[in-house]
């Protein structure tokens, strides 16, 4: 079986085996034996918040250090949108961009640079594909992920067109080529993350081999850095100092803004594994024939609720909206070439994103059916409480955990009590 990449790890020494990550991941990833948390490689999506809700600070991000960028002689940053909105509405974007430069990169380039193109590819797509209505955002990387392991039915909905992030970083890449003969290995373009998931679609993307960006940093470690520069640029910025040809649109970083800014009609937006999960069960039940177009993201509130921000979501989420009013830029322009790009495929997804294989009856169908039949034996007589108190995160989980031979039937306290004989029998082919 494949291993994948993931974009945290748990700590052993600070882990008190409190439950919390347990109950919380969407994925039934998380066991805790002998007090200590496990992650499941093939099961988890690295939505964060295993992170974000860790009272111990057990669960902790995996990220490039910073200095890496030196090992390039070409710098370029593409900041996620939502990293604008981390400081007040009246520090001017082009500001932010001044602060990378003093840190040592050569250029910044914003996502805005293909969003009026890609806009435009992913309406022409829904179409052209009416059949498979309704299509999913591959927007959030977390989303993809959790459809690919939970979902893989939903596969098939996935909408192919390129996201925003790597689109940009194929674009600047080939300019810096063609324009000013720099070698693939000579430009590093590095991506500020608001969140693990999108580390990971860099470090190991689901649908191609390699990522067009060579690293990516979270919010939470550049922000710091950014912050001292910024207050030393405020003190003697002016706007006239802003380049004409300077364009700002924080594109799709707030929940329902991929589906406003294309101006779709029959569209869903949801933020929240919790609540996608509800909405894709009613996809797969055919409940959600009538809609076009599912924006759907892991983090509430969208990206701006990322694991990785620094300040608070809904002062976030203000923000985001004065920087809009404020600074936004006409970026309106399709590109002259779209329609040739479109027919050649330059704006879709390099793959196609597949179901993930995992660990739990993956075998032949007949090996399967024996299987599914113990866990379901094994789970009618467990309490079905879902206490957590094995180790795995519900009843029917801990039973799939018997079956596969990773957890004990005595490790539930309750089905070990005095009352109970010739339990064993229950796992016996």
């Amino acid at each position: 079986m494949a291993r994948y990449y993931h974009a945290q790890q748990v700590i052993l020494d600070k882990c008190r085996g409190h439950l919390t990550c347990l109950r919380r991941c969407p994925t039934e990833a998380i066991r805790v034996k002998k007090g200590k948390a496990r992650i499941s490689d093939d099961l988890c999506i690295d939505c964060g918040i295993c992170i974000s809700v860790c009272p111990s600070n057990a669960i902790v991000p995996l990220v490039d250090a910073i200095d890496g960028i030196s090992n390039y002689k070409y710098k370029v940053v593409v900041p996620s949108p939502v990293l604008y909105s981390q400081f007040d509405p009246q520090i001017h974007p082009y500001i932010i961009h001044l602060a990378f430069k003093n840190l040592g990169f050569d250029l910044v380039v914003d996502e805005a640079i293909v969003i009026p193109s890609l806009e435009k590819a992913l309406i022409r797509y829904i179409e052209e594909h009416r059949s498979q209505l309704p299509l999913i955002s591959p927007h959030c990387p977390a989303i993809v992920r959790l459809i690919q392991v939970n979902y893989p039915n939903l596969t098939e909905h996935i909408l192919p067109i390129e996201v925003p992030r790597e689109a940009a970083a194929r674009e600047i890449k080939l300019k810096l080529q063609n324009e000013q003969g720099l070698k693939p290995e000579e430009i590093g373009i590095i991506f500020i993350s608001p969140c693990p998931a999108k580390i990971v679609s860099i470090k190991q993307p689901a649908e191609k081999s390699s990522s067009w960006f060579d690293s990516a940093f979270s919010i939470q470690d550049v922000y710091p850095l950014l912050l001292a520069q910024v207050k030393t640029i405020s003190q003697t910025f002016d706007e006239s100092m802003v380049p004409k040809d300077f364009v700002f649109n924080l594109g799709w970083s707030t929940l329902g803004s991929i589906s406003r800014s294309t101006g779709m009609e029959n569209w869903l937006a949801v933020s929240g594994i919790d609540h996608v999960k509800k909405i894709f069960d009613d996809i797969e039940n055919s409940h959600l024939s009538n809609i076009e177009f599912v924006e759907a993201l892991s983090c509430m509130l969208g990206c701006i609720g990322g694991p990785y921000i620094v300040e608070n979501p809904y002062v976030v989420r203000a923000n985001n909206k004065k920087q809009r009013d404020k600074y936004t830029t006409n970026s309106s322009q399709i590109p002259e070439g779209f329609e040739e790009r479109y027919k050649s495929g330059y704006y879709f997804l390099q793959g196609a994103i597949k179901p993930r294989p995992t660990k739990f009856f993956d075998t032949d169908l007949q090996t399967s059916i024996r299987k599914l039949k113990e866990r379901e034996k094994i789970y009618s007589r467990l309490p079905q409480t879902d206490c957590g108190l094995c180790g795995a995160p519900t009843c029917r989980a801990f039973a799939e955990d018997v079956v596969r031979g990773e957890a004990d039937l005595f490790n539930c306290i309750i089905f070990t009590a005095p009352d109970t004989t010739d339990n064993r029998e229950l796992i016996v082919p």
